[in-house]
């Protein structure tokens, strides 16, 4: 089966430095043999979160909309990769609107004996990246910490970040760095190429 790489892609601007660097990344994936499925956050016409709490549904969400093809997306996903902009400090809302909506992959349920717990919907063996791209003087890592938190809830565990850390205002200004153009195709090439983790 071809392994699959999903890239939730949260920059509104098609042809922005996040843009560019996961389509990258995904003509890396393309080049080991893999596919790769570009999820622009930006376009897609979902609800936000209701936390409807323990044992809502026995599907994903309450809602079916267009987050229905994400989910199913994500559980096929060998690897998975997140991009952003930084907007106040975190991931741009189109981003977040996703990573709120995918709470229901790891759902709060009652537990048999009483109480409750997180039971997840699969098991955590995929690998996942964040790429983003901020100005260099504002840090990323808080952001960063939103994505791995995410990464896990959905079943992958975060080995990398890729930053493209700028002075300019100028949208895909990323190109005029083939180096991290470079590293974003090495990256899609190792998630495809790399075994899934041990559960």
């Amino acid at each position: 089966m071809t392994r699959t790489l999903v890239m939730l892609n949260g920059s509104p601007v098609r042809g922005s430095s996040v843009d560019l660097l996961l389509q990258a990344m995904a003509a890396g994936a393309e080049e080991a043999g893999g596919r790769a499925t570009h999820v622009y956050c930006n376009e897609l016409a979902i609800k936000p979160c209701q936390a409807c709490g323990p044992d809502a549904t026995s599907g994903y969400c309450i809602f079916e909309d267009a987050m229905d093809p994400i989910y199913a997306a994500l559980e096929s996903a060998h690897a998975i990769a997140v991009g952003s902009p930084i907007y106040f400090d975190t991931v741009s809302a189109q981003l977040k609107l996703v990573m709120d909506r995918c709470n229901c992959v790891t759902p709060l349920t009652r537990a048999p004996g009483g109480g409750f717990e997180f039971r997840p919907k699969w098991a955590r063996t995929r690998r996942g990246v964040f790429v983003t791209a901020c100005s260099a003087a504002h840090p990323h890592d808080l952001a960063e910490r939103s994505v791995r938190g995410f990464l896990k809830w959905v079943g992958a565990k975060w080995e990398e970040t890729l930053a493209w850390r700028h002075e300019d205002e100028d949208p895909g200004s990323v190109a005029t760095r083939p180096e991290l153009i470079a590293r974003a195709r090495a990256i899609g090439k190792r998630l495809i190429e790399s075994p899934p983790l041990e559960p």
